[in-house]
């Protein structure tokens, strides 16, 4: 499986898996049946409403077709990087540099999206999937945007103090304030945050790690303050 290798500032990698071609298509087909069955159910209701005339009926037509080109904007935005076909096959939306994908982001890939799934039956959006090695179809290369699978879990130490130098230089000498316990309990929250993508988590442990050791993230992003959080009381208390 090909893997997004992300580098951070603090010159620490983190690998994401990219969602496999199967996974994609899989997600794709699901949310295709979804809006054929709202299309087609709110066609059939609309013909029950009375006095019906042409312009209502346009109005209707107009209505179901912006709902069907619609959805995976709304959803992606709505469900952080996720439409309902992705979210059963577990996979989701992300900038190349690891961080969650803003509207703009989705924004982008949908209208690439339309032009590649509609104008050219998805040929295209195909083609470039496989050759690329991230899997990214013309939205994701203009979007800056790739999908990851959130099913495969990796491993602590492959992502936090992988490329950590020995000349390291300790950035927040306050995790003294830090017990084993309370890094500990960083770890397991960080680690089950960056599998599962949940940025509130991360936002909670950096407000919380900001209270007890009384500093401020200093710029940072909150996944980079948490690492640096992490190697800075691995290097303080290896070096006592």
């Amino acid at each position: 499986m090909n893997k997004l290798l992300v580098n951070t500032p603090q010159n620490v990698q983190i690998a994401y898996n990219i969602a496999p071609l199967g996974k994609r298509l899989l997600a794709y087909i699901i949310d295709m049946i979804i809006r054929i069955v709202l299309v087609y159910g709110m066609s059939y209701f609309s013909e029950f409403i009375p006095n019906r005339d042409e312009w209502f009926r346009m109005g209707i037509y107009s209505i179901i077709g912006f709902i069907f080109l619609l959805y995976p904007l709304i959803l992606e935005i709505l469900m952080k990087g996720q439409t309902v076909g992705k979210w059963i096959m577990k996979i989701r939306v992300i900038r190349m540099d690891g961080n969650r994908a803003n509207n703009f982001d989705y924004f982008l890939r949908w209208v690439i999206g339309i032009v590649e799934l509609f104008l050219f039956t998805g040929l295209i959006a195909l083609i470039t999937m496989i050759i690329n090695k991230n899997g990214q179809r013309l939205g994701d290369i203009v979007a800056n945007t790739c999908l990851i699978d959130l099913n495969p879990k990796l491993d602590l130490s492959q992502t936090i103090f992988a490329e950590v130098s020995e000349t390291y230089k300790i950035r927040f000498p306050e995790v003294y304030r830090l017990s084993d316990r309370d890094i500990n309990i960083v770890k397991e929250n960080f680690t089950s945050a960056l599998h599962n993508n949940n940025y509130d988590i991360l936002l909670k442990l950096t407000r919380k790690l900001e209270e007890i050791m009384e500093v401020k993230s200093d710029g940072l992003g909150n996944i980079d303050f948490i690492q640096v959080v992490i190697q800075d009381h691995y290097h303080y208390h290896r070096d006592k």
